[in-house]
């Protein structure tokens, strides 16, 4: 029963973040980040593409991130067609991520796709929402466009049946929403 009750109020979560929303999809793209190794790249050569792309955001000071990576890792696995990528930030100031903190851990726990640093305005221009909390797992569309976002731990076959089901029509942040 309280399992039915949790579920209930994470997609209630869920709908009501959808709404939320901030600079157009079309400007996320545009953002620049530092990846692990100080290289700055643009989030357009990870998002859109005309593949779903999986975006983690997380810190390695939180431990419901840390208790999230390995279900990411399963949906990478599982999911080969979906590129996964990570930003991360410093936990709890939501300040800019410091290399030093997510490198030491990387070192014991390394994870196989590339992870940019940011801090809150950033990760809330590139999710085209404010972040209210972590860890978050963003949805972009083929297009590019972010289409779901679940706040705190999730199960992979969430992320799966939203992809197998997703219809634009359906999508209430859609431009041609009734």
């Amino acid at each position: 029963m309280k399992f039915y009750y949790l579920r209930k109020i994470k997609l209630i979560l869920c709908i009501a973040i959808l709404g939320l929303s901030m600079p157009s999809y079309s400007e996320t793209t545009k953002l620049m980040l530092f990846d692990t190794n100080g290289v700055k790249q643009a989030m357009d050569n990870y998002i859109g593409g005309q593949k779903w792309v999986l975006l983690n955001v997380w810190s390695p000071d939180c431990s419901f991130c840390v208790q999230e990576l390995p279900k990411i890792t399963l949906f990478k696995k599982n999911n080969p067609e979906v590129p996964v990528f990570a930003v991360t930030l410093d936990y709890p100031s939501f300040k800019y991520g410091r290399i030093d903190v997510i490198k030491k851990f990387l070192k014991k726990h390394p994870q196989d796709y590339p992870i940019f640093l940011a801090d809150i305005d950033q990760v809330s221009n590139l999710i085209g929402m404010r972040l209210v909390g972590i860890p978050l797992i963003t949805l972009f569309n083929p297009e590019g466009k972010p289409v779901a976002r679940w706040p705190g731990e999730i199960e992979i076959d969430e992320i799966e049946n939203f992809i197998a089901n997703y219809e634009e029509d359906n999508d209430p942040l859609s431009s041609e929403f009734d």
